[in-house]
């Protein structure tokens, strides 16, 4: 079952209004003043559906946004201008985490086990003379995807087997994949830190941690006790050993010297994530987002993983698989 426009919106914002209202609205911060004319589920719809890039007329979030005064004044009477829904969206980038993390904790079964990997996130072309612009604080020169440059991001993502988005982080496109990893196993253990692999005698780190920036911390998810499946850029002994002493996790990359079965699982295990990335990129604009500042960036990517996860959940109720979302909208 395929749903029109109007159809799809009116079932993202009751999903969004229930987790909010249930979930969310209890973990938020106080605010004073009186109400806002465009309530927080509203704005969270809104910004969710302006993720998606499949089967929808517009192709940013500033043209979902002028659409929405086109055609949804009836469906969002208090609708604002561009520059107040852009501050309200940053206020609540907080509650784009707890949706995604509340919808992954209704979806994954407890015996699946997770998967991660890294996928670059450019934010401009023209990476070997790129002179720095937009989110020149935090995006570098890095190297990934197919061994091309780029000037941008790395994003690490967390996935359970099925493809649900468990937990994520960002990095400066010049910052090893390890120190990525480290951050978000630290961050699940309840002690956020780059400090890395240490010698065991005097407890002193064996690697000097990364320069340029790395974060947050709060997208990280919460530790789910699983092993953690990955390919073979994240080998290195002295790694996974400190993850296992240090954060209780326990990170499997695919074997060097495997059977043929196990490196067709771990391969299938491979399609999964690779595939996420995949949709994420095209049905959902992960490449190039637009964003101006780093607040706006995360913002950005909270919302692309929340819509995500929501798009799979909406997938599963109409009895569709789970990663259709190109042919969800028509």
């Amino acid at each position: 079952m395929d749903l029109d426009l109007e159809t799809f919106l009116t079932t993202l914002y009751v999903m969004v209004d229930d987790f909010y209202q249930q979930q969310i609205r209890p973990q938020m911060p106080p605010h004073g003043g009186p109400p806002p004319h465009l309530a927080d589920s509203e704005v969270l719809c809104l910004g969710l559906a302006a993720q998606w890039r499949s089967g929808v007329p517009w192709q940013s979030e500033r043209g979902c946004l002028r659409y929405a005064h086109k055609y949804w004044r009836r469906l969002f009477p208090g609708l604002t201008s561009q520059s107040a829904f852009n501050r309200r969206l940053r206020r609540l980038w907080g509650a784009f985490l707890l949706l995604q993390a509340a919808v992954a904790q209704a979806l994954v079964t407890p015996e699946e086990f997770e998967v991660l990997d890294c996928v670059p996130v450019p934010v401009a072309h023209g990476a070997r003379s790129f002179h720095p612009g937009w989110l020149a604080d935090i995006a570098r020169i890095g190297k990934g995807g197919n061994d091309r440059y780029f000037y941008g991001l790395h994003l690490l993502l967390v996935c359970s087997a099925a493809g649900i988005a468990t937990g994520w982080t960002l990095a400066a496109g010049n910052v090893q994949e390890r120190w990525l990893v480290e951050l978000l196993l630290s961050a699940r253990a309840g002690c956020p830190q780059l400090r890395g692999p240490h010698d065991p005698q005097t407890g002193r780190p064996t690697l000097a941690p990364p320069q340029d920036w790395v974060g947050p911390v709060p997208s990280c998810g919460p530790k789910s006790g699983k092993p953690i499946l990955t390919d073979r850029g994240f080998t290195g002994q002295e790694w996974i050993e400190h993850w296992a002493a240090d954060y209780d996790a326990e990170v499997i990359p695919k074997p060097r010297r495997a059977s043929a079965a196990v490196g067709r699982w771990f391969s299938s295990l491979r399609q999964v994530v690779e595939t996420v990335f995949a949709h994420l990129d095209a049905s959902f604009g992960l490449k190039y987002p637009g964003a101006h500042t780093r607040w706006g960036l995360i913002t950005r990517i909270a919302a692309k993983l929340a819509a995500y996860n929501l798009g799979v959940w909406i997938n599963r109720a109409l009895g569709r698989p789970d990663l259709a979302f190109a042919t969800l909208i028509v």
